[in-house]
């Protein structure tokens, strides 16, 4: 393997979408000014900024954003499965509870096929995601 100047290991959390930041975040469109060029690279307001990051890597992230006002959000899921389940099994509520974000964003895979099979083996009356305790006081972030 050649390298070209850089020999260590190098990790980038991107931040290249621009044009979709600066229309969807603060409705501009088109060149920017330098006035809105600068607001842009100062950051949006705090009350319009969250951060969206899990217990693992980011305890240390969450503290100190819940410390400063930041609206939080964290993962209820166990990563990289095909159907749901809590990250922390039972003690989930203890670990959503700990940080108190306002929202817990959980991964929804749905496909046909898989649902039905799952719906046989799943036992009657087991809870739902959004009808357990800690989630029924949290807001929930759903995605695809």
């Amino acid at each position: 393997m050649t390298t070209v100047g850089f020999d260590q290991p190098l990790y980038v959390l991107p931040f290249d979408h621009r044009g979709s930041f600066q229309t969807k975040m603060f409705g501009w469109k088109g060149q920017l000014s330098p006035e809105q060029t600068s607001q842009v690279a100062a950051g949006v307001p705090k009350d319009k900024a969250g951060i969206l990051v899990d217990e693992q890597f980011g305890g240390a992230i969450l503290r100190h954003a819940a410390a400063e006002g930041y609206t939080l959000a964290c993962p209820a899921e166990k990563s990289g499965q095909d159907e749901f389940d809590f990250e922390y099994g039972e003690d989930f509520t203890w670990h959503i509870e700990t940080f108190q974000p306002t929202f817990c964003k959980v991964l929804v895979r749905f496909k046909t096929e898989q649902a039905r099979a799952a719906l046989a083996t799943h036992p009657k009356g087991e809870t739902e995601p959004a009808e357990r305790s800690a989630l029924h006081r949290r807001s929930l972030c759903s995605s695809e």
